[in-house]
């Protein structure tokens, strides 16, 4: 059990190749978010709410694979399908660094080049960066912050 991260193409896709993907262990990942959070890498804020399907008319059948629908219902599944996915890559005009949530879940929220620029602005500029990455105990962090780079130079990731 734990968080897969992949990292996505500046058009949304999963990018390929070496370095694209990244595996928090179920205890790596509290071990990280406390290092980021240190760091100041992290915000918090709340985790968005998802548009409920009785706004677009439609309820969990309406969603199941392979179901014909009529015109009508079709775009309102569509409408539904644009606004769930808007909310998994909504972000802030002006990020201060990367939301817990984004990275604590593993609902698939585009954590954004923008949010990992910032983090990663305010890691560099900590004292403490020159002896973070010093490889004594627990290798993840390093690991971690390269992932980062290489995610801040493609497209972003998805925490799943």
């Amino acid at each position: 059990m734990g968080n897969d991260v992949y990292i996505q193409t500046s058009d949304g896709r999963r990018a390929e190749g070496n370095g694209t993907y990244f595996r928090f262990a179920f205890t790596a990942l509290p071990r990280t978010l406390d290092a980021m959070k240190n760091f100041g890498m992290l915000v918090e804020l709340p985790v968005p709410l998802y548009p409920e399907l009785a706004a677009y008319g439609l309820a969990g059948v309406d969603l199941r694979p392979g179901t014909k629908y009529d015109a009508n219902t079709t775009n309102r599944v569509a409408e539904f399908r644009t606004a769930y996915q808007a909310v998994k890559d909504a972000s802030e005009a002006v990020p201060t660094g990367i939301p817990r949530y984004k990275i604590d879940s593993n609902d698939g929220f585009l954590v954004t080049v923008a949010e990992i620029t910032a983090a990663l602005a305010t890691y560099d500029a900590h004292p403490g960066v020159a002896i973070a990455e010093m490889p004594v105990g627990d290798p993840t962090w390093r690991i971690w912050i390269d992932f980062l780079r290489h995610a801040q130079a493609l497209g972003g990731f998805r925490t799943h």
